[in-house]
């Protein structure tokens, strides 16, 4: 039985478009918004083990 052809594989499924990763949707699609004028404050993301954007905090 002959080796598998990855790269074949591989391109067929690009073509197809399977096994390409899915984009990630927004959460919040703009930057955060803050109420206080002049505002300086951080934003931390929280992310799932994967890498997938949870959430988006605001801190003052």
């Amino acid at each position: 039985m002959p080796a598998p052809d990855y790269q074949r594989i591989a391109d067929l499924e690009r073509d197809l478009g399977i096994g390409q990763p899915e984009p990630e949707p927004a959460v919040y699609p703009g930057p955060p918004v803050c109420l206080i004028k002049d505002c300086d404050g951080s934003t931390e993301e929280i992310r799932t083990w994967s890498g997938f954007l949870v959430r988006r905090i605001h801190l003052h």
